[in-house]
């Protein structure tokens, strides 16, 4: 049972893998460093669940600001420290270029991931971090929109698991429309292209 375990692990590993590096391969020529813009930027769907302060947020509400959306979970080891810590720079290094933009992470881990829970992960990383918690069901159908794959790892306990999931990070135009996936991209590279959404082009001009 353990080898057969291992062995679909290894493969859903293997998966995540290549979709990772077959969504990054994708990028134009032309594109910026480890990134797949959207053209034309693509609609998301209106979604509902509940911010780190316990209040129902919708996508909807964030209209009007662009979006830096990454797909975590408080229990991460490895890729949501790093990727947080990107975005960490990101703030603080780039103000200019972020202006009104928000930075929102969404958990993958909704069962452990309470707002309460999120709150507290999330606070010693920014004060400025939106987080937004809900079921994993919810949640999956979010991620499917935006690309963006997970899945529950078993642990030694029922309460040790594991989330396995991308380390993508979305740009969502203020308009509520997928622009960017950056993977493991540069920082002033994602704060160009943020740029450049803000004053509503391409980006050509500005990321190079």
């Amino acid at each position: 049972m353990a080898l057969k375990v291992s062995i679909r692990r290894a493969a859903r590993l293997s998966a995540l893998f290549v979709f990772g590096c077959t969504f990054a391969g994708f990028a134009s020529a032309a594109a910026p460093e480890r990134t797949l813009l959207a053209t034309p930027a693509r609609a998301l769907t209106d979604f509902e669940l509940t911010n780190h302060a316990g209040k129902t947020t919708r996508l909807s509400s964030f209209k009007g600001a662009p979006m830096l959306v990454f797909f975590g979970f408080g229990h991460c080891p490895t890729v949501c420290p790093a990727a947080l810590q990107e975005l960490r720079q990101l703030e603080s290094k780039h103000t200019a270029e972020l202006g009104n933009a928000r930075i929102v992470v969404i958990s993958v881990d909704g069962e452990r991931d309470t707002p309460q829970a999120m709150a507290e992960w999330l606070k010693p990383i920014s004060k400025n971090f939106i987080g937004l918690t809900g079921s994993p069901a919810k949640v999956r159908d979010i991620a499917r929109e935006f690309s963006a794959a997970f899945y529950k790892s078993p642990g030694a306990t029922p309460s040790e698991y594991l989330v396995e999931h991308n380390a993508q990070i979305f740009l969502v135009d203020s308009q509520g429309k997928l622009h960017a996936t950056f993977f493991k991209a540069p920082v002033p590279t994602m704060a160009r292209i943020v740029q450049s959404v803000r004053f509503g082009n391409a980006g050509d001009q500005v990321i190079k």
